[in-house]
């Protein structure tokens, strides 16, 4: 999914956060705050990753982030059907269709698309790397002006280099992946602090 700001008459705010924050530049336009209609129609993400349930994880999380900074999000289930009476059943597929008809659609101004660029867990032995990458844009249907963008990222890298010790780690870590598939919560700290820096400057309602 490609992300291209549309800026419009208003003047955009933008606020930079460090890498080593796990955030990414931000973009919120005084918009955003001023919409008449604070419900958020969360849009199925686009999966840049090769774990092909990232996108539903994401998406979930950030539909709660939301919800807990004042934007009441419409259920999932809901979207998806009215999406799907447009031809739209992934998140690949929204970029051709335009957000007055998504919006006209589902009934809602504020639509957020993301996007899941990494959603990995390696585990190579002297190497254990977690690596979670989120991008999130809100999205005015009415005008098209994008009101918000943000990056958020969780990772946890842990470099062992005795060989006793990278063995054991191996293990450990089958092990816990093991029990976060099965309790369908793959990468779960990683993926929260990804989905709740991606909205960390989005403003309270």
């Amino acid at each position: 999914m490609t992300f291209l700001p549309r800026f419009g008459a208003c003047a955009l705010l933008l606020a930079f956060a460090g890498a080593c924050a796990g955030g990414g530049a931000y973009l919120v336009s005084p918009s955003l705050r001023a919409a008449a209609d604070p419900r958020v129609a969360v849009l199925p993400f686009d999966n840049q990753s090769t774990d092909v349930g990232a996108a539903d994880i994401m998406r979930g999380l950030a539909a709660e982030g939301f919800e807990r900074r004042g934007y009441p999000y419409l259920p999932l289930a809901e979207v998806d059907g009215k999406l799907s009476g447009l031809g739209v059943s992934e998140g690949g597929q929204l970029p051709g269709l335009k957000p007055a008809d998504i919006g006209r659609a589902l009934g809602a101004d504020l639509l957020c698309y993301g996007d899941v660029e990494d959603f990995t867990f390696q585990n190579l032995g002297f190497v254990v790397r977690k690596s979670v990458i989120l991008r999130v844009r809100i999205v005015s249907a009415s005008s098209g002006e994008t009101l918000y963008e943000g990056t958020g990222s969780g990772k946890d890298i842990k470099v062992y280099f005795n060989k006793d010790e990278a063995k054991a780690a191996f293990v450990e870590q089958l092990a816990v992946k093991l029990a976060q598939n099965l309790l369908k919560i793959p990468l779960k700290r990683e993926a929260e602090a990804a989905a709740w820096k991606a909205l960390d400057r989005l403003p309270r309602r």
